[in-house]
């Protein structure tokens, strides 16, 4: 650990300017995997959610599906998203939402949720209608750490 943490601090002190974009580079791309990751993430454990209550015909409050009807009872992420963001709450609506007293909003077995028609197109944009393949992520990922290795040849 103490190796890394030296390099890491020659990359910061080195007044070379070829490191220092080696640096700034190696950032970039690690932040860049990093946010492919949660973008996964999000459009395939929240989507999932938001395309169960699509393929379901949630439209209204007659409509509505609770969690089970879903098969999305043991979504934890997805449940904690929507009892924390305003925005999936904005997209997704909560039939008769209760509240504790101190404000925290309470979705249990028999919480009713849908979508409304006119936020359907939405939720297809932000979601897409099939889950989203790993390889993309995978290949991008793999084309960044060869420019991060690239950028570490082309330097000496």
């Amino acid at each position: 650990m103490k190796d890394f943490i030296d390099k890491l601090d020659f990359f910061r002190t080195d007044s070379d300017a070829m490191v220092s974009i080696q640096f700034i580079i190696m950032a970039l791309a690690f932040g860049l995997i990093i946010a492919f990751i949660a973008v996964y993430y999000q459009r395939r454990v929240i989507g999932s959610f938001v395309r169960a209550i699509r393929s379901a015909e949630a439209i209204d409050e007659e409509s509505a599906k609770t969690l089970v009807e879903l098969s999305q009872e043991n979504n934890v992420s997805a449940i904690a998203k929507l009892k924390k963001s305003a925005s999936l709450r904005n997209l997704v609506t909560i039939c008769d939402m209760k509240t504790e007293a101190n404000g925290k909003i309470i979705i249990d077995d028999s919480t009713r949720v849908y979508i409304a028609k006119e936020k359907e197109e939405r939720s297809r944009k932000q979601f897409g209608d099939n889950e989203d393949s790993l390889i993309p992520i995978i290949l991008g990922s793999l084309a960044l750490l060869v420019v991060v290795v690239l950028s570490f040849f082309i330097g000496k």
